[in-house]
């Protein structure tokens, strides 16, 4: 019998914390808890780290950040500066994707 390959490449496949849609991972941005206990986004999304996912969405990351989601994702309660730096860079995402000039 012939076995034919399949041609269709693996994605992986993520949630967002904040609305629980699934998508694929490169559409998704990375949190993660670093060694000091800091949350950090990770760009690479190779950095060591427990992480959690949030949608290129202002309201994702408005109530991600605000509710217990990021606490219990990344099992750490985040200092309100570093929520506002997080908060900020959301921000500045989202309106990228909105004026279509997303840069991956």
């Amino acid at each position: 019998m012939n076995q034919r390959k399949s041609t269709s490449k693996f994605v992986p496949m993520r949630t967002c914390i904040a609305c629980r849609t699934e998508k694929a991972k490169q559409e998704l941005i990375r949190l993660v808890r670093t060694e000091d206990n800091d949350v950090r986004v990770d760009h690479s999304g190779r950095l060591e780290g427990r992480g959690a996912y949030l949608c290129r969405d202002m309201a994702c990351w408005e109530s991600g950040l605000k509710g217990s989601y990021i606490t219990h994702a990344l099992k750490i309660a985040i200092t309100p500066e570093n929520r506002e730096e997080l908060l900020k860079y959301g921000r500045e995402v989202c309106e990228v994707k909105e004026n279509g000039r997303e840069d991956k």
